[in-house]
């Protein structure tokens, strides 16, 4: 008997969520930068810097590499096109439209809107910074196969996302508006997906 799929309604809710906050996010940075984010920014990278070694590794998560990787899990843990396609359509699409609303907000990164001496010397400077693409990548992923993984699992998938956004802040890549936007359209864009393919209702979760 063929599995049926559903398209929950939640992810419309998450679509519309996801929406509103990367619109607001994106007026606001195009105003420039409140001193609200400077503040939030100055605290988050004022961690110790022996910590921009730790994060390296986890921040790959956010880059162009792992939608082919979460692709691949997707499909060992559920023998679906779904979530494989979905890792990335959503992945790849995502690291796109984040460098086309990049060219459209037009903020700097933090050590263009802050100074030089915002920023750690291994901070990346070039380009522009809203909205992030690692963010986007990260949330995409996690937001894709999540339905098709167990509790504890999923909670790793969402963790690891975050860890991506708030590596981008400490490592000061990104402010945290950058990140806040990138995260909002990586789960617009799953969202989106989950609502035109479809989820099964009888997944392989693991």
């Amino acid at each position: 008997m063929p599995t049926s799929v559903v398209r929950p309604r939640r992810w419309a809710w998450s679509a519309a969520a996801s929406a509103a906050v990367l619109a607001g996010s994106s007026a606001i940075a195009a105003r420039g930068v409140p001193t609200w984010e400077a503040q939030v920014f100055s605290g988050l990278h004022e961690v110790p810097r022996s910590l921009d070694y730790v994060l390296w590794l986890p921040m790959q998560l956010g880059s162009a590499w792992a939608p082919p990787i979460v692709a691949l899990v997707g499909w060992q843990v559920s023998r679906s096109w779904r979530p494989t396609a979905g890792a990335l359509v959503a992945g790849w699409g995502g690291w796109w439209l984040a460098k086309a609303m990049k060219a459209g907000i037009e903020r700097g990164r933090p050590a263009a809107e802050l100074g030089d001496a915002a920023v750690r010397s291994t901070a990346v400077t070039e380009g522009l910074g809203f909205v992030s693409g690692h963010a986007t990548v990260a949330f995409a992923c996690a937001a894709v196969i999540s339905p098709y993984l167990t509790p504890r699992w999923r909670t790793v998938a969402w963790v690891l996302a975050a860890t991506v956004a708030l590596s981008r802040v400490v490592v000061g890549a990104h402010l945290p508006l950058d990140v806040v936007g990138g995260a909002a359209l990586g789960v617009l864009l799953a969202s989106l997906w989950h609502l035109v393919v479809g989820v099964p209702t009888r997944t392989r979760r693991a």
